[in-house]
């Protein structure tokens, strides 16, 4: 047990929890619990934003790939560091003129609200599962480093904080907790990075000629090919990663938080800056665990690359049983604890809206005064089924990849219904559940069928790509098509112009 780890982290929990505990006596009715009311800042968003995509995913698993696969690992945060330009060109002004809780607001305003609410909330839940695997899984990761627990306690413990976010506090405290944990992470990677230029070298070029010496793989380290040896593999996650941003259902509820569509915008530019500087300093902080711990080190890294970060601040503090190199990894320990924390709460909470204002509110009760009240129970029920996934899968996959997977099953899904409801004359209901389907279930089906899931891996995998998005996202297209084409409705023309005007000037009365 590392007790200075430890110690941190309750201490970081600690003040989360507090925030939480204020943020719980400000929240009463379904617009604070769900959107904070719609008063947040543009910059206050925006940085909550960054703190939604600065996941485990991205604080271990970036550096991990790095750790493991030097420049395919620089890939993967490539196609991450452009995900919110999507957003800020296609949807972030949109979205808030148009929606009010989850997006499906926005498809409703324009098709027949019941079916569309009802595939919305399933796709929503299938993404937000996919993505909260990825964050337990690195909370059972850190915890069992920190303090000898089992992988199981350890996600068990994560699973029980990471609701009291959103059993109390709602969107307000799981803001504030974004921003304070978007803030730490930040400061970490920065402070982490000015100790390698003065432990390690002040010249960067010369810590990946020590990264390629270090490493079995040689020159090839600083090629592509490690884990992209085909290349359509990169193609697939680059464009997974780029358009999961538009379907990402936790990330477009954000933009209903802020009170106009320039709040919105200022929303979008604050993520894009804080996560394309994040992702440059991730990438070379673990190009430069390669560096210092060598293939010698790779145990320490775990099986994933996961705790390559961990092991590098350690070192960088003079090593286990040094005050500096304790206190380091008790840093990185808290922050990323925190990290996890944040990002669950925000999915889980994502996940209970679709059950309880998509399907309890608008397809069963219409009553909006028990939302909180149901999303509480959706969240634990959301939760219990994530936890039971994590278990089944284990530590031993890298928590990026489990991320993707998530993003490649919202870009399936959800884009190609959103970006067609508001531009596509001819869209119709039996159109956006053909077209949502088609590329959930192709997404899903492909991704059991692909190296990473079946037995045997790439030698044996029906399907060649981990990724599926280059098949499923046009099947997703295609089904919205041939659903509006082939479909009994008919599309309509006034409700088109009424959603093209509203998602430029906005309307009150959507609040």
């Amino acid at each position: 047990m590392n007790g200075l780890a430890l110690t941190v982290s309750v201490a970081v929990v600690a003040v989360t929890l507090v925030v939480t505990y204020f943020a719980a006596r400000r929240t009463s009715g379904a617009d604070e619990f769900w959107t904070a009311g719609g008063g947040l800042s543009g910059r206050t968003n925006g940085i909550a934003i960054a703190g939604d995509f600065l996941s485990s995913s991205s604080l271990l698993g970036y550096a991990g790939l790095a750790f493991l696969f030097g420049l395919d690992g620089f890939l993967y945060a490539a196609a991450a560091s452009g995900i919110f330009l999507v957003v800020l060109f296609l949807v972030a002004e949109k979205m808030r003129n148009l929606g009010r809780f989850t997006f499906a607001d926005a498809l409703a305003l324009r098709l027949r609200a019941r079916p569309v609410r009802a595939v919305s909330a399933v796709s929503t839940l299938c993404v937000c599962v996919f993505y909260l695997l990825a964050q337990l899984v690195g909370g059972g990761v850190l915890l069992e480093a920190l303090t000898g627990l089992d992988f199981t306690w350890g996600v068990l413990v994560a699973a029980v904080l990471m609701l009291c976010y959103v059993l109390f506090g709602g969107m307000l405290a799981t803001t504030w907790v974004q921003v304070i944990k978007a803030s730490l992470v930040m400061a970490l990677v920065a402070l982490l990075t000015v100790f390698v230029l003065i432990r390690v070298s002040p010249n960067p070029i010369s810590i990946m000629q020590a990264a390629t010496e270090r490493t079995p793989h040689g020159e090839a380290f600083l090629g592509p090919g490690l884990t992209f040896a085909n290349p359509w593999n990169l193609i697939s996650m680059a464009v997974a990663v780029t358009l999961s941003s538009v379907g990402l259902p936790h990330v477009l509820m954000r933009f209903f938080t802020v009170p106009d569509a320039r709040q919105a915008r200022r929303s979008g530019v604050w993520a894009v800056a804080l996560i394309g500087v994040f992702n440059v300093l991730i990438c070379f902080l673990g190009l430069s665990a390669r560096a210092v711990l060598g293939q010698e080190g790779a145990a320490e890294a775990g099986s994933g690359g996961n705790l390559a970060l961990p092991a590098l601040a350690q070192r960088l503090g003079g090593g286990e049983g040094s005050v500096l190199g304790d206190l380091l990894l008790a840093l990185v320990a808290a922050v990323g604890f925190a990290t996890i924390l944040a990002v669950t709460a925000g999915l889980v909470l994502s996940a209970s809206s679709a059950v309880a204002h998509d399907l309890w509110t608008n397809l069963l009760r219409r009553k909006e005064s028990e939302e909180p009240a149901v999303g509480r129970v959706a969240a634990v029920a959301v939760v219990a089924l994530a936890v039971a996934v994590t278990l089944v899968v284990g530590s031993g996959k890298n928590v990026t990849f489990l991320a993707t997977l998530a993003t490649a099953t919202a870009a399936s899904a959800n884009f190609p219904v959103l970006l067609l409801t508001m531009t596509w004359r001819r869209m119709t209901t039996a159109g956006a559940i053909t077209g949502a389907i088609t590329g959930l279930v192709s997404a899903i089906t492909l991704i059991v069928l692909g190296p990473s899931v079946w037995p045997g891996g790439a030698a044996e995998a029906p399907f060649p790509l981990a990724f599926p998005v280059l098949i499923s996202v046009p099947l997703g297209f295609q089904g919205c098509y041939l659903g509006s084409a082939l479909g009994r409705g008919k599309p309509d023309p006034a409700r088109f112009a009424e959603v093209k005007v509203r998602s430029l000037i906005g309307a009150e009365s959507g609040r």
